[in-house]
């Protein structure tokens, strides 16, 4: 589900989607995301306080998450930059 919630925060997809691909009912994801003091997306604050917040539950449970991609990718770009 995980992995769905970030394609919402990243703007790939509807929150009802979200359910359906993790083949779970709305209220369930709804559930989930109060308990997980995730934002329903509203503003682009919204959008990049889940992005955070989701990132953090995937690597608590040992996923890698789209941020940490990122920061690998831009990583290794700066080290081929370097002299």
């Amino acid at each position: 589900m995980l992995v769905t919630l970030q394609r919402y925060y990243l703007n790939d997809i509807t929150f009802e989607k979200v359910a359906s691909d993790a083949g779970i009912t709305l209220y369930e994801l709804i559930e989930y995301v109060r308990k997980n003091e995730l934002p329903i997306v509203l503003t682009e604050e919204d959008r990049v306080e889940g992005t955070r917040k989701v990132s953090e539950l995937m690597e608590k449970h040992g996923m890698k998450s789209a941020l940490r991609m990122a920061e690998e990718a831009y990583q290794k770009v700066k080290a081929r930059g370097s002299p």
